[in-house]
């Protein structure tokens, strides 16, 4: 969890500082859609007008910012939270390196809170101001950002399924 403190359980989820609800982080979307555009080749020509650079290296960097502004994902309907577990069957190996990896160490499990159901609001806006980019690579960016929540998914987990994401509505 992150919020404005530190709660009891560190879930690996955000919430709004404003309303206590969970919601993805933009910065989240911003690089997952990013590192997707990047490994497969998509957009390069236009990466850098629309996700913006970093001009100078070290103390004096200086910015420039692309013409994407990308919106917190948030619940759209009612949300249904579940409960999983991650076991950890090596933990005095990962703890201290003299310990060998085996099957005699007790396995230590770890609940975590999960989205089980709910639908999210994806939402991504051009800032006109920025650069004068046509409004089709406005359109492929938003149809990259549907196939890499579809495909790719986002945050932690999602060869286990978590973090994928289903295409519905009519803005999408």
């Amino acid at each position: 969890m992150e919020a404005s403190y530190k709660p009891i359980i560190e879930v690996g989820m955000t919430f709004s500082r404003n309303y206590g609800i969970p919601v993805i982080p933009n910065s989240a979307i911003k690089g997952s859609l990013a590192h997707y555009l990047n490994n497969n080749g998509l957009l390069g020509e236009h990466f850098k007008d629309l996700f913006g650079e970093d001009t100078k290296e070290g103390e004096d960097s200086e910015n420039v910012r692309g013409c994407l502004i990308f919106l917190e994902a948030i619940p759209k309907s009612d949300l249904k939270f579940g409960v999983d577990i991650v076991n950890n069957h090596f933990q005095p190996y990962y703890m201290n390196s003299d310990c060998p990896p085996n099957d005699w160490y007790n396995p230590v499990p770890v609940t975590y809170i999960t989205i089980a159901e709910g639908t999210f609001r994806f939402t991504l806006l051009k800032d006109n101001t920025q650069n004068r980019l046509p409004n089709e690579i406005f359109a492929d960016v938003s149809k990259h950002l549907k196939h890499m929540l579809s495909e790719s998914g986002i945050g932690a987990k999602t060869n286990y399924g978590y973090g994928r994401f289903k295409i519905s509505g009519v803005g999408s």
